[in-house]
């Protein structure tokens, strides 16, 4: 597998599936945290069919990268930017956890909940 090919094959891929489907639900927890959401959701639309290119500028640029973020994270999120399946499956998430956020009362504060 050379550095410009995309994992197809599952079993080409360090992480087993639930290790990714975790990582993307941290992912979309801590873009819903930061209330973040509906930005992110236009930008991963727009940008799928990208995935090629945000795939091959993370293996670039990503020994920079680790210097500053966890390396293992990183290859997660090459593996997750990869698969075009990973990334509606976040779009997914988030459009979850928005509609389970609006399901809150109307009148209920931060504090109550």
């Amino acid at each position: 597998m050379g550095m410009w090919t995309i994992p197809k094959d599952p079993e080409q891929s360090k992480f087993s599936n639930e290790e990714l489907d975790d990582f993307v639900r941290v992912i979309a927890e801590a873009v819903h945290a930061r209330r973040m959401s509906v930005p992110v959701i236009m930008a991963l639309e727009m940008a799928k069919p990208l995935s090629f290119v945000s795939y091959s500028s993370l293996v670039i640029f990503g020994p920079i990268l680790e210097m500053i973020f966890d390396p293992v994270k990183m290859e997660k999120l090459q593996a997750v930017v990869s698969d075009r399946n990973r990334i509606e499956q976040l779009i997914t998430s988030l459009e979850n956890l928005e509609k389970s956020n609006k399901e809150v009362k109307e009148g209920e504060s931060r504090e109550q909940r």
